[in-house]
Formats: structure tokens, C-alpha cells, sequence
């Protein structure tokens, strides 16, 4: 074989060598992963595009000493210096109307409502009540412990109106403190917040200059409204004699209501409304309490508060009792 033929041949199988080089290139990037996808067994991770949304931002409880949530203290509400109107309204006894105030409230998602019972009397019927009044079908039917531990005041401010509504003008301190301090301890034990205040049991009539030193020096309890109405809308004079503007079943309240709602605040005023479910029923107003709540929430410059919101708003302003 000459030089020549030596010469072609050699270059013949450089160019097969080379053609199976090309070919095993390509075969290789089909089969196998390329430098700039990811392996097939590999892990997708999401890329984070956007910061997370940070979560709502809740109003702590204030505590007492033993750790226990006080009423009134997780509502957000400050005062800025400027004068406001508040409303507040509480009905007494926790008894089976409440249920039907409740949903008048829930209309017009209205959530400053107090209610002030008497944990020594669940269940209770109170016959007397509309055998007194002249109508004996009317109820008063005070809720048992299990269902208001299912809820019945959930979201509502639940205070004392002590044990067994009884008369404290006579009683000895330990019966007035008994009365008053297990009703706060029982709430607490139901609701898991401790009540800062009361509604005096039977009226004005029924507790004295005494019995309110004791609830003040003897209780935790902070603030007790009375019954006597005044028809302003000013601040309470005395935490412990709380007066209200009126009762439920005033034939003013409707007016007065008008007034609040077009007064000018040039400082600080309360509208407060107290009352019995039962009355509701006995002079048939429901519509006078479904009116009331639209216009106190359906007004722009009205600060709708529990009692125990108002309490916490102004409780260095006023003084517990003379």
C-alpha cells in the first residue's frame, strides 16, 4: 500500500471518529440533564414575590395582680383630649329577654351592651314579678348557669348584680362582701374576664352610705349604677352611685335620644339607658329599643361603649364615692 492510499484512509476514519463523537454529544443531552434545568428529582421550592401579610394586630387585657383579664380593657378606645359623646345601655336580672335584646343589638352590630346577674338565682322564676305588675303571663326567667356558659353573652359585657338581689342596706359587711364578691368570682369563673362593676339590687332605696364604703374598701368591684335618673347627659358625679340619663321605658327616651344625637360635644357627654328585659315585654317596646340602637350606631360621632369601656375611658376623672 502506497503513501497515498495510507493518507485517505486516515483521513476517512478521522471523520467517522468524529461523526460518532457528534452523535454521542447528542444523545447524551437528550437522555441525561442539561447544566440549566433542574434534575428531574429534584425539589420545586416556591420563589417567595411578595412580603407575607402580617396578621391583625389584637389589644392585650389589662390584668389584675392575679393574672385575671379585667372587663372593659381590650376595647382599643382612647381619649385624644377632644370632647366626645358615649353611649352605654345595661339591662339587669340576666334573665330569658335578654336573648330577644340581643338580637336587636346583633341588627345593627352592636356590641357595647352590659348585662348585670346574679349567679346565686340561675334558672329562677320570678312569678311575683307579673302577678305584681297585673299581668301574670309575663315572664321573668333568669338563664341557668349551663346556658350562659353556651354563650348567650359572648362578646357582651357581664357584670354583678350580687348573689341573690338582695336589699344591702341592713345586712352585716360579710353578708354585703359575700353577696358582691362571689357574684364577681362566679362571673369570672364563667366568662373568664372579672367584672369591674355592679348594678345596686332593688334600687336606691335599698343600700346606704355604709354598704357603699364596704363595696368600695371590701370589693374589687369599681363602679355600681344606680336607679334615680337624671335626663342629662353628664358624667357620673360618684363611680359607686353611678346615675343614668334614664330607663328603658321612659316616655322621653326617644327625645332624649334625638337631643344626643344632635347636641355638639363641647366636652365630654354620656346618654345612659338601663333597664329589665320584662319591661320590654310588659309595655310591649321593642320597636322603642330597635329605634334606639339605629340611632346611636347609625350616628357618625357617637362612641358607642359597655359599661366597663366607660369605666376604663374616665376612671381617674371620677371619684369612687365622696
Amino acid at each position: 500500500m502506497n503513501l497515498k492510499k495510507i493518507f485517505i484512509i486516515a483521513a476517512m476514519m478521522l471523520v467517522i471518529l468524529a461523526v460518532a463523537a457528534v452523535s454521542g454529544c447528542n444523545e447524551g443531552s437528550d437522555d441525561g440533564p442539561k447544566a440549566t434545568e433542574k434534575s428531574a428529582d429534584a425539589t420545586d421550592v416556591p420563589e417567595v414575590t411578595e412580603e407575607p401579610t402580617a396578621a391583625p394586630t389584637e389589644v392585650p387585657w389589662q390584668v389584675d395582680d392575679q393574672g385575671r383579664r379585667l372587663a372593659g380593657t381590650d376595647s382599643g378606645l382612647t381619649r385624644d383630649g377632644t370632647p366626645k359623646k358615649y353611649f352605654t345601655i345595661s339591662f339587669d336580672d340576666g334573665i330569658t329577654q335578654d336573648e330577644h335584646i340581643i338580637e336587636i343589638y346583633m341588627k345593627y352590630n352592636f356590641t357595647s351592651g352590659t348585662f348585670f346577674i346574679d349567679t346565686g338565682l340561675f334558672g329562677v322564676s320570678w312569678d311575683w314579678v307579673g302577678q305584681t305588675l297585673g299581668m301574670p303571663s309575663l315572664k321573668h326567667v333568669r338563664w341557668t348557669e349551663a346556658q350562659i356558659r353556651a354563650g348567650i353573652y359572648d362578646g357582651y359585657d357581664v357584670a354583678v348584680h350580687t348573689l341573690g338581689h338582695m336589699s344591702l342596706k341592713d345586712q352585716k359587711e360579710s353578708v354585703v362582701i359575700q353577696q358582691v364578691q362571689e357574684d364577681a368570682d362566679n362571673i369570672y369563673g364563667i366568662t373568664g374576664i372579672y367584672p369591674v362593676g355592679m348594678a345596686w339590687p332593688g334600687g336606691d332605696t335599698e343600700y346606704n352610705d355604709t354598704t357603699i364604703k364596704i363595696v368600695r374598701d371590701k370589693t374589687t368591684i369599681k363602679f355600681a349604677r344606680a336607679t334615680t335618673t337624671t335626663n342629662k347627659f353628664k358624667l357620673p358625679k360618684y363611680w359607686l352611685k353611678w346615675t343614668p340619663t334614664c330607663s328603658i321605658t321612659a316616655g322621653n327616651l326617644l327625645k332624649l335620644a334625638e337631643k344626643f344625637v344632635a347636641a355638639e360635644a363641647e366636652e365630654d357627654m354620656l346618654f345612659y339607658v338601663w333597664g329589665h328585659g320584662y319591661e320590654l315585654d310588659f309595655y310591649d317596646s321593642w320597636d322603642v329599643l330597635d329605634q334606639l340602637i339605629k340611632m346611636m350606631t347609625e350616628a357618625d360621632d357617637i362612641i358607642c361603649v359597655t359599661n366597663s369601656e366607660f369605666y376604663q375611658l374616665f376612671k381617674d376623672e371620677v371619684p369612687a364615692y365622696k
